[in-house]
């Protein structure tokens, strides 16, 4: 993976999946998928999964400075996340606004995020989490926000 994630990204994903008290295996297997491809633990993701399940909030999460693609990228993998059971409940929507909020996205970027969620998901098992290939969502997403990734890649 080309872009570096800091933590608070997948504690962001962990608070999206347990937003309506539901947590489904496939949403929990794709949070904990995305948090490997990204260099975390094992041990890490637990205790991320932990704070989420113990009642954290995207209120509580205290962002590092990113760049405008790390929060589109953020945001992208959010939705996919949250869609991993075949839908969005009402809480999680509601919790994927919150986090568009706090990471100052526009309606173009989050527009953009969730459409790249959508093309990879087209693709031949592309809704099955053993198959989630984020590596593909975020090449799809350098498609839809070129600009916003040349800007990172200069960083």
């Amino acid at each position: 993976m080309a872009t570096a994630l800091p933590e608070e990204t997948f504690l962001a994903l962990a608070c999206i999946i347990h937003a309506d008290g539901r947590l489904a295996k496939s949403e929990l297997e794709g949070f904990r998928r995305a948090a490997r491809a990204y260099a975390h633990t094992d041990e890490r993701i637990q205790a991320i999964e932990a704070e989420a399940a113990g009642g954290a909030s995207l209120d509580g999460i205290v962002w590092p400075d990113l760049s405008g693609w790390q929060k589109a990228l953020t945001y992208s993998f959010a939705v996919w996340v949250a869609k991993a059971d075949g839908s969005v409940s009402r809480d999680e929507h509601e919790r994927l606004q919150q986090l568009g909020d706090a990471l100052g996205l526009d309606k173009l970027r989050r527009d953009a995020a969730r459409s790249a969620t959508y093309d990879i998901a087209a693709l031949p098992g592309g809704h099955k989490p053993d198959q989630y290939d984020f590596g593909a969502l975020e090449l799809q997403l350098q498609g839809k926000l070129p600009g916003s990734y040349k800007e990172h890649q200069k960083g």
